[in-house]
């Protein structure tokens, strides 16, 4: 099967894994097709295939941004789209999926919002994975008693930002943006918090590297996937006199933590890698009347343009508000102010 991933191509190594051809497209550009700039249409992009190539399904992976391909539901072929940050997305998601004619979703609550017309397409929960050939045991010495990798931004994050100073005070802890295996692999403790009930990749990374993971009670499916005290330890949000007290336990307590890390390495292998998720999306295509569901999403072509009308209204509002914050001439302000126009445009061309 030949199979495009536009956007977050984290996938294309398991597909090839399985045996299928793949190509992607990129937004940082570093895919194998190239288009000059975001947001771009499909009719644009499908003119940069190589010869002798041409899809027989497409993945849109969610990279937690506005619509970047646009034109998706004019193609003649099975349009698929793995959403990951519906907790932060999901005012413009419900409206958005009518595109597509199956949706994964990575947060199980969210599901039931990601299918439109439930007479033509199909919504699954299809949790986030770790990639093995990245996320694995280093030999590295135990130099941290406990760390946390993620995203800190006083602005956007004010809750988390807070909530690492204060455990700060009170444990021993390495906070960290960006690169995690080495300091995951340091560490004795690698402490996890979630944005809005969400699982994240954290989970399933720091698992795969061989980490003993302390991570916030959640929902979401969580504990059909994993169990507590077994794969890794919970702790309840807010709870800070009670994560201290998990924290000290574990650092005291060597061959318990060890054992927990060591089954929770076993339990994310066994059966949460992009291989995994990979041959779930393929079980799909395979499964399903595929040709049913395009020619249905085609005859529906004016429900999915009032849908469009307004996810692409939002986009334009927002690069607009967005183009005033920036100085007039910067990079940041043409973006902006291009991608209003890109929107305004398609917006438009929905009711031609």
């Amino acid at each position: 099967m030949n199979i495009l991933i536009l956007g977050f191509p984290i996938l294309k190594l398991a597909f090839e894994q399985l045996g299928h051809s793949v190509k992607t497209c990129t937004t940082d550009g570093a895919g194998d097709l190239w288009v000059p700039e975001f947001p771009t249409t499909m009719d644009q992009l499908m003119k940069t295939l190589p010869l002798q190539w041409s899809p027989d399904a497409i993945v849109l992976m969610d990279e937690s941004t506005a619509p970047m391909y646009l034109g998706l539901e004019r193609l003649e072929m099975p349009v698929l789209w793995y959403t990951i940050d519906s907790h932060l997305h999901l005012h413009w998601h419900r409206a958005y999926s009518a595109v597509f004619d199956i949706v994964f979703v990575a947060q199980r609550d969210a599901v039931p919002h990601y299918v439109c017309d439930p007479s033509r397409q199909e919504a699954r929960w299809l949790p986030l994975f770790c990639c093995p050939e990245r996320d694995r045991p280093l030999a590295l010495p135990k130099t941290h008693d406990v760390s946390f990798v993620g995203t800190i931004d006083d602005r956007w994050k004010p809750e988390r930002s807070r909530w690492l100073r204060t455990l700060s005070r009170r444990i021993p802890l390495v906070i960290a943006s960006g690169e995690y295996v080495t300091v995951f692999n340091r560490s004795k403790i690698v402490l996890n918090e979630c944005a809005a009930n969400d699982i994240n990749f954290r989970v399933f990374e720091a698992l795969a590297c061989g980490s003993f993971l302390l991570t916030e009670r959640v929902g979401n499916g969580f504990d059909d996937l994993f169990r507590d005290r077994e794969h890794l330890v919970l702790y309840e949000k807010g709870e800070v006199d009670r994560l201290v007290e998990l924290v000290d336990y574990y650092l005291h307590h060597e061959s318990e933590r060890i054992r927990i890390a060591q089954q929770g390495r076993e339990a994310v292998l066994a059966a949460h890698t992009a291989l995994h998720r990979a041959q779930s999306i393929v079980t799909a295509l395979r499964s399903a009347d595929l040709d049913a569901m395009v020619r249905a999403r085609t005859e529906s072509a004016d429900r999915i343009a009032v849908a469009l009308d307004a996810v692409y209204g939002f986009m334009a509002q927002m690069y607009a508000w967005a183009a005033r914050r920036y100085e007039e001439g910067s990079v940041q302000q043409a973006f902006c102010a291009r991608a209003r126009a890109v929107f305004e445009h398609e917006r438009t061309a929905l009711h031609v």
